[in-house]
C-alpha cells in the first residue's frame, strides 16, 4: 500500500472519530499509535483494522466510553486506559486475572505492551487465548475461532491474541458491580523470566570481568570476539527458552 493510500484511510479515521466526539488530543494519540504499529506490522490499514467506517465507530465507542448512541450526543464516563508488559511465562495468566477486572486488550503495542481500556461505568468481564501462529496463519485460525465468539486483539512475535467478552459464556454474571483501581503496576517478570536475566547478566559480568583483569584494550579483536560470543550466548539461552515454551504450548493445542 502506498504512503498516500495509507494517509488517506488515516485522514478519513481522524475525521469520523472526530465527528464521534472523540477529543482531538484522543485522536492524535491514537493515529499515532495506529501508524507505529502499521510499520512494523508489514500490512495495510484496511487488512489490519478493516473497514474505516466500521474501526472508526469501535474506537470511538472505547475512547469516549460511550455505545454508539450516545457517541452521537452526550458521551459517556471516560474509559481508563492501562498499558502494561509482561513476560511469555505469565501473559496467559494476567490476562485472566486482568480481564476478570473488565479491562479490554485492545491491542498490543510496538512495544510489546497490552493496550487495554475500561469504562468504569459498565465495565463488562472479558476471557483472552493466545495462539501460536506462523506466517500466514493468523487470519485462518481467526476464521477458526470467530464462530465461539473469539476476535484478535495483538500479536507478538509468533504470537496472536484473542478476546472475547465473558458474557458469551457467563450471561449478566460477566459485568461486574464494581470495578478495582487501575492496577499501579505496568511490568510483570515472572520468576522463569528472571532467571534468564540473571543468567545473561551474568554471562555479561564475567565478559567485563576479565576485560579488567586483563587490562586489554576494548578494541583488541580477542575482546571484541569474546564480547560478541557472550553476546550471541545470551541470544541464544533466551531465544531456547522461548521456543521451548511456545512449542509445548503448540504440542498440546487441539
Amino acid at each position: 500500500m502506498t504512503g498516500e493510500n495509507m494517509d488517506a484511510y488515516f485522514t478519513a479515521l481522524a475525521d469520523r472519530l472526530r465527528a464521534r466526539g472523540v477529543a482531538e488530543e484522543r485522536v492524535t494519540a491514537v493515529l499515532t499509535d495506529l501508524h507505529d504499529y502499521l510499520l512494523d506490522a508489514d500490512t495495510t490499514p484496511e487488512t489490519e483494522f478493516g473497514p474505516v467506517e466500521e474501526f472508526a465507530e469501535q474506537l470511538a465507542r472505547g475512547t469516549t466510553g460511550a455505545s454508539p448512541g450516545e457517541a452521537a450526543g452526550e458521551p459517556g464516563p471516560r474509559a481508563e486506559e492501562w498499558r502494561w508488559l509482561c513476560d511469555v511465562y505469565t501473559d496467559r495468566e494476567l490476562l485472566d486475572r486482568y480481564g476478570d477486572q473488565g479491562w479490554e486488550v485492545e491491542r498490543v503495542d510496538r512495544l510489546g505492551r497490552f493496550v487495554c481500556r475500561r469504562d468504569p461505568g459498565r465495565a463488562m468481564r472479558w476471557e483472552y487465548r493466545r495462539e501460536i501462529v506462523g506466517r500466514g496463519e493468523r487470519d485462518e485460525i481467526a476464521t477458526r475461532l470467530a464462530p465461539d465468539g473469539w476476535e484478535p486483539c495483538g500479536r507478538w512475535l509468533y504470537i496472536a491474541y484473542f478476546k472475547r467478552p465473558r458474557a458469551v459464556t457467563s450471561g449478566p454474571a460477566a459485568e461486574l458491580p464494581a470495578v478495582p483501581e487501575v492496577p499501579a503496576r505496568q511490568v510483570f517478570l515472572g520468576p522463569k523470566y528472571r532467571r534468564l536475566l540473571v543468567v545473561c547478566l551474568a554471562l555479561w559480568t564475567v565478559a567485563a570481568v576479565v576485560l579488567l583483569v586483563t587490562d586489554v584494550s576494548p578494541l583488541d579483536p580477542t575482546v571484541l570476539a569474546g564480547t560478541a560470543a557472550g553476546a550471541l550466548a545470551g541470544g541464544v539461552i533466551g531465544s531456547y527458552g522461548l521456543r521451548r515454551e511456545l512449542a509445548k504450548e503448540s504440542a498440546g493445542r487441539p
